[in-house]
């Protein structure tokens, strides 16, 4: 077996892991020993945990040091694991907390982007907080998530390559939504240790083709096999690979209606996975039968295609 600290420099596909929660809303720890199970059943090499899905914005303190903790002694070396340790804080409180999941045993470290300033806070404003991360975190390996709430901050390319260039960043979940500004920073980041992976199913393969390395995002917690397949496929850019995106895109897009509820609900009605479907994150909520039916659909649907992936 490769070692984590391979798997973290291969792995395609970085699901962002939804956190198992019982009925009085306490992290149900058992569940998430399960579910690290079954995205490594499902050969999933990689974990992105306290992560939005995760609701990290809605864990204390304490629960996402936790929670990283927890997921890394189930995962125990069968996937690399990386975590959040930025929550919005000063620049001397945000190297604290990143020590604190890394010594808990993350992989690497991720740093939300727009938890290192306000709205309106200045380019200059912005990167003097993250160089002050960087120098005061010594040699643990970091990495970027243009997490799209309470508001989305992206990465200029100069940034992006200068991160890219300390040779301390090897994980960027990328938001952009463009490709001309995603080719930016794939072309930033060649040659460095800095792996990207597109956020958005819709144009994954293309991204793959472009430069990028792999997804990262809530459609791996849908049909894990699919997207790892997708993504380990994406250069053969024929009707299969365009089937298998077109898909998952359209799972992805059903499954927001009261989401991470929803994505737990379907994995728990699908036999795949004993978790209640409560959430933390506002407006997420179970859903009614009108609504769940759709996604049972999609379910039967891509079983019935019976694709052949070789």
């Amino acid at each position: 077996m490769p070692s984590t600290e391979e798997m973290l420099s291969t792995a395609r596909v970085w699901p962002v892991m939804l956190t198992p929660l019982n009925w009085d809303r306490t992290i149900d720890w058992d569940g998430v020993d399960r579910i690290t199970d079954w995205y490594i059943d499902a050969g999933i090499t990689g974990l992105f945990t306290n992560s939005r899905s995760s609701e990290v914005e809605f864990l204390s303190p304490e629960e996402r040091v936790q929670l990283a903790e927890r997921v890394v002694r189930r995962a125990n070396g069968r996937a690399a694991v990386v975590a959040t340790g930025t929550y919005g804080a000063s620049a001397s409180e945000e190297i604290e907390t990143i020590k604190q999941i890394s010594d808990v045993g993350a992989d690497a470290v991720v740093i939300l982007t727009n938890h290192l300033g306000s709205p309106a806070a200045s380019e200059a404003q912005w990167t003097g907080q993250l160089e002050q991360i960087v120098e005061g975190t010594g040699d643990i390996k970091l990495g970027f998530y243009e997490c799209p709430t309470p508001w989305k901050r992206l990465i200029p390319a100069n940034v992006f390559k200068w991160a890219a260039d300390t040779g301390r960043f090897v994980f960027h979940k990328d938001l952009t939504f463009d490709p001309n500004d995603m080719q930016d920073k794939i072309d930033a980041a060649r040659g460095t240790g800095l792996r990207i992976y597109n956020g958005e199913i819709t144009s994954t393969y293309q991204s793959i083709i472009a430069g990028a390395h792999g997804h990262s995002g809530y459609a791996s917690s849908l049909n894990p096999q699919l997207m790892i397949w997708l993504c380990e496929n994406a250069h053969r850019d024929d009707d299969t690979v365009r089937t298998v995106q077109r898909l998952m895109s359209v799972f992805e897009r059903m499954i927001n209606l009261g989401y991470p509820s929803s994505a737990k609900q379907l994995l728990a009605a699908t036999g795949q996975l004993d978790i209640s479907p409560i959430s933390r994150m506002p407006g997420a909520h179970p859903l009614g039968a009108h609504d769940y039916d759709s996604l049972q659909d999609m379910v039967d649907l891509i079983d019935s295609l019976d694709l052949q992936l070789t």
